[in-house]
């Protein structure tokens, strides 16, 4: 046979020419270099299969021998050439014509692909380190957001530690936090890790193994409070924790309790505060009991400006206060408190009702938010169980007699305070309070509704007494506020005092 041209011994490729039953009849000095076997060896005597891989001499026979059959040809697949010095990767582009003796044969280009086997070998490398992280990103970002919604202590250890068993992986998880004496197992999803293990601070803020747990200490801007302990899922294909992943939520934690520690501790002086505008324990007397209830208009607040109280003018006279500031949240809270020490800074014996009201007008003037405020004040004699009483544009107190229906109570009425007719003074009326008879003192939160007039609520107030007056008065004030505010969502604040009078003197 007659040798090809130099052109075919000089490229670049390896060039082969194949017989109809795959053996090798021509290839150029590239191919045979590459396969590095005696010519008398390949040319005539080996088939092309022999030449691959395992693999791809399965795949040339199940997949490209068939494509030869059907159309003719195939490009660019990817197989591997069996060398001395190993495995050679090779594109493959094969093509079947009709020889000069009307045969079939094969003719095969094979370039390396070393570089380009490289190349997507980096290239899928590249790929894996963008999508872990990407991961790690999506995964910091989840538990950061879920750490920023927690409120309070318990709710950025929630968050950390569903965060942990979930985006991160773990298997399960365990808050320790520090107290002063120690760390305390504050929380924890699945098995509970073993005590952490305490380390000065410079040894690091890295994740650090601690047995099969993974621990990372969850500092804080000036302290340590504590440690996330992880433990790795067992589950097959299972994505192992990544520490500095851990180490970064850690970190976040830290700041996110930080945070925490500091709202608890402003909540609770909050809290203390708002408590202080309330009135405390009413005085204790065998001759009367006194049972209130409140309920603040805003959520986050524990007092609006609705108030009541009640103490003693001396030692036979009971004052009871149920007041109302214009206005929901802290500014009328403000206001409530500096008026309810008004309230007992000007009553006082030989001050009558009305001249409560009086002096309480020119006190408002002074105060924001104060102007136009209601209040009930009525004065008990616990000797005689004579009552004198004085409304300044607040609801009727409501008597509840022992051997009667339930009334409103009309009389001693006037303007809120600081609205006062010139030349006009304050009025007031009086009441008698026979042993086991009660005054029920309450605000408009109570029977005021968008849905219904007042009259319809005063009327509904008076009905559901008639219903529980038989109740003790604790039972009674629950059942009462409870059927009265039912459905009512973002209802103004609330307050209800009711006194039963226990008897004589």
């Amino acid at each position: 046979m007659n040798a090809p041209p130099d052109p075919w011994d000089g490229a670049p490729c390896g060039l082969v020419r194949l017989r109809p039953d795959g053996t090798v009849s021509a290839a150029n000095k590239t191919f045979l270099s590459w396969v590095g076997r005696p010519v008398a060896e390949v040319l005539g005597g080996a088939r092309f299969t022999e030449l691959l891989s395992v693999g791809g001499r399965i795949f040339w026979e199940t997949h490209l021998s068939p494509l030869l059959l059907v159309d003719g040809r195939f490009d660019e697949v990817a197989l591997e050439l069996r060398t001395p010095h190993g495995r050679l990767p090779v594109l493959v582009a094969a093509t079947a014509r009709p020889d000069g003796a009307g045969q079939d044969e094969v003719l095969v280009a094979v370039s390396g692909a070393r570089e380009r086997s490289r190349y997507e070998r980096d290239l899928l490398a590249a790929r894996r380190a963008a999508e872990t992280s990407t991961a790690r990103t999506a995964a910091l970002l989840a538990a950061t957001s879920a750490l920023s919604l927690g409120v309070g202590v318990d709710g950025v250890g929630a968050a950390l530690l569903e965060a942990s068993t979930g985006r991160l992986g773990a298997a399960a998880a365990s808050l320790w936090l520090t107290d002063p004496d120690g760390l305390v197992l504050r929380s924890h999803l699945g098995p509970a890790s073993p005590r952490p293990r305490l380390r000065p601070a410079r040894k690091g803020r890295s994740t650090r193994s601690e047995g099969e747990w993974f621990v990372a200490p969850l500092h804080g801007q000036t302290r340590l409070h504590g440690f996330l302990s992880l433990l790795p899922s067992p589950a097959p294909g299972a994505e192992p924790l990544d520490p500095e992943i851990v180490t970064a939520v850690a970190e976040q934690a830290g700041l996110a309790l930080d945070r925490a520690l500091l709202y608890e501790q402003s909540t609770s002086i909050a809290h203390q505060l708002q408590d202080s505008l309330l009135a405390g324990e009413p005085p204790s007397d065998p001759r009367f009991d006194v049972t209130t209830a409140y309920h603040p208009g805003v959520d986050s607040l524990e007092v609006g400006g609705d108030w009541f109280d009640a103490f003693r003018v001396d030692e036979d006279t009971l004052a009871l206060v149920v007041g109302d500031v214009v206005g929901r949240g802290l500014g009328a809270a403000i206001a409530m408190g500096q008026l309810r020490s008004a309230v007992r800074a000007v009553a006082g014996p030989g001050t009558s009702p009305a001249e409560v009201l009086t002096r309480l007008d020119r006190f408002v003037e002074q105060v924001d938010g104060a102007v136009s405020a209601t209040l009930a004040y009525v004065e008990l004699d616990l000797g005689t169980g004579r009552a004198r009483y004085a409304c300044a544009g607040h609801m009727p107190p409501l008597l509840l007699p022992v051997d009667g229906p339930g009334r409103l109570v009309w009389g001693g009425r006037s303007t809120p305070l600081g609205l006062g007719h010139p030349g006009r003074g304050r009025v007031e009326d009086t009441l008698e309070l026979a042993t086991g008879d009660r005054l029920l003192l309450f605000t408009d939160g109570l029977v005021e509704r968008r849905d219904r007039s007042l009259r319809t609520g005063l009327a509904t107030l008076t009905a559901h007494l008639d219903e529980v007056g038989g109740l003790p008065p604790a039972d009674l004030v629950a059942a009462l506020t409870a059927r009265l505010l039912e459905g009512g969502e973002g209802h103004d604040d609330v307050c209800v005092l009711l006194l039963r009078r226990l008897g004589g003197g």
